[in-house]
């Protein structure tokens, strides 16, 4: 395994919230929109190690290896995912704040399934007798790599050509799981947390081609709605004030699975034992 350690610091440019945007949103989001500017900034401070994918063959260091690439996935894409918010709503883009939103909810739902329902509980079963056994990290290797390569759409015959010209990497062996349903892992979710079904079902509808997208390009002007324009207060910035509290909250979840992600390498996975 080749790992190149570059931690980059907070840069000047990670965005913040316009003041134009600040007094236009209520009263009691804007506190919140102060915890979203130190989460980016967080996330940008914490932009992810860089990993150069060659899995080692030593079974305990595969498993570390699976481990370390998941959790800069993810810090990466929350990263990116903050840092476009905050662009898009300083832009009065609340058709794109739907967007990224739904992707949020579907990123952390994906790796909370994995995480809470079926790696800690098989790691708990594995280290019961206080030994871990080849075949046992394999499985777990298995669950990590469906997670990290799992998939709907064939990327092999899509990028067979451009795989072709990446040293060491076979195209056969590239993103072959398919990856579990997000419909599934939302349930699971949902019967510790039903208003996760809520949130969701209330994304996607800014996400189709439904009334809840249309109402993001809706403007309130003398008390009619205008579709469109420029003139008047957007619908969206309502939808936004009602929504971002639980979109903020998603990051916690997020923070909080990639710690018991972390609790997985091999050097700690003793003390889960019940």
């Amino acid at each position: 395994m080749t790992k190149e350690s570059s931690l980059l610091k907070p840069q000047n440019s990670t965005p913040k919230f316009s003041q134009n945007f600040r007094q236009q949103v209520g009263n009691q989001t804007t506190p919140l929109l102060e915890q979203f500017e130190e989460l980016a900034l967080s996330l940008a401070a914490r932009s992810p190690e860089e990993i150069i994918w060659q899995p080692p063959e030593n079974l305990q260091e595969l498993l570390d290896h699976y481990l370390d690439t998941l959790s800069i996935v993810y810090l990466k894409k929350y990263a990116v995912f903050s840092q476009c918010l905050i662009q898009v709503l300083n832009e009065e883009n609340y058709l794109l704040y739907g967007l990224i939103g739904r992707a949020i909810i579907e990123h952390t739902a994906i790796l909370r399934y994995y995480v809470t329902s079926k790696m800690l509980p098989l790691a708990q079963e594995v280290v019961a007798d206080g030994i871990v056994t080849e075949s046992e990290i394999e499985e777990l290797i298995q669950w990590l790599d469906k997670h990290l390569t799992g998939r709907r759409f064939d990327w092999n015959n899509f990028l067979a050509d451009h795989f072709q010209q990446i040293e060491g990497l076979k195209p056969e062996s590239v993103v072959q799981p398919a990856q579990v349903n997000i419909l599934t892992c939302l349930e699971k979710w949902g019967r510790e947390d039903q208003s996760i079904i809520r949130l969701y079902e209330l994304f996607c509808d800014l996400v189709h081609p439904n009334l809840g997208s249309t109402l993001l390009i809706t403007r309130v002007l003398d008390n009619q709605l205008i579709v469109g324009g420029e003139r008047g207060k957007p619908l969206g910035q309502e939808i936004f004030n009602r929504t971002f509290g639980e979109l903020l909250e998603l990051f916690q979840e997020v923070r909080e699975q990639l710690i018991q992600l972390q609790s997985l390498k091999f050097g700690e996975i003793l003390r889960l034992k019940p």
